[in-house]
């Protein structure tokens, strides 16, 4: 048996059984009133979990100008913000049955292990090689200058999955009418560019005992999955 790296953040069980029913509703009612509203709070809370884990509790230790790390906090908020209202106006225009498809492929995202709850993603080869390069030059490496742009570029690359993985794949399974849609590409657009800029600010210039920290914290989210030949 392989395994399928993935890379993603650990939840709460409380919030990991709200999802959890929350599914197990839309799959068995989607119907019922209001759930359009609830699945979008899910989702924003997500969001709001993934931001924190991946940016708010890193840059605590990544010491960086006042400057620079206020005008990075200033663009992950615009950048949530952004999210957020990309998440309303979908999830107000699902039909019953794409609520249900939406259900099944969040739920594929959600798991357990070890005791502990999980929302995370597959990572493809080329990322995955990407993100253990990048950790291990950390380790061997105190010329950070020589190697800040493979940290962009790996980060940058797993920003894009991550939105292809949230947006891309899921807006696929259902029918969303032209200017609904275009109105959301044009906001994940924009978020995206938000998020590669906090990123490229961030990772201008370091220092390797940060970025150590860093690292493991980064190696901290991966996570195996066993696949079935």
């Amino acid at each position: 048996m392989d395994s399928q790296a993935h890379i993603g953040f650990q939840i709460s069980g409380e919030l990991f059984g709200q999802v959890h029913q929350l599914i197990q509703r839309i799959q068995q009612q989607p119907h019922e009133r209001d759930l359009s509203r609830q699945a979008a709070d899910a989702v924003s809370a997500l969001l709001h979990k993934g931001i924190q884990t991946f940016y708010f509790d890193v840059v605590e230790g990544v010491r960086t100008h006042p400057a620079t790390h206020k005008s990075a906090d200033t663009g992950i908020i615009t950048v949530t913000k952004g999210a957020d209202l990309v998440i309303r106006k979908m999830a107000n225009n699902l039909e019953p049955h794409e609520l249900q498809l939406f259900a099944q492929y969040l739920g594929q995202m959600l798991f357990q292990q070890d005791g502990q709850f999980y929302l995370a993603f597959p990572l493809d080869r080329d990322s995955h090689g990407k993100l253990e390069q990048v950790i291990q030059r950390i380790r061997s490496d105190a010329n950070t200058d020589a190697y800040n742009h493979l940290i962009v570029d790996a980060l940058c690359q797993l920003a894009d999955l991550a939105v292809q993985h949230f947006y891309h794949q899921p807006t696929r399974l259902i029918k969303i009418r032209l200017f609904v849609k275009k109105s959301a590409d044009l906001g994940v657009r924009t978020v995206q560019k938000g998020i590669h800029f906090v990123i490229r600010l961030m990772f201008r210039k370091t220092r390797q005992r940060e970025l150590i920290q860093f690292s493991t914290y980064l190696q901290n989210q991966l996570v195996y999955l066993p696949v079935s030949r």
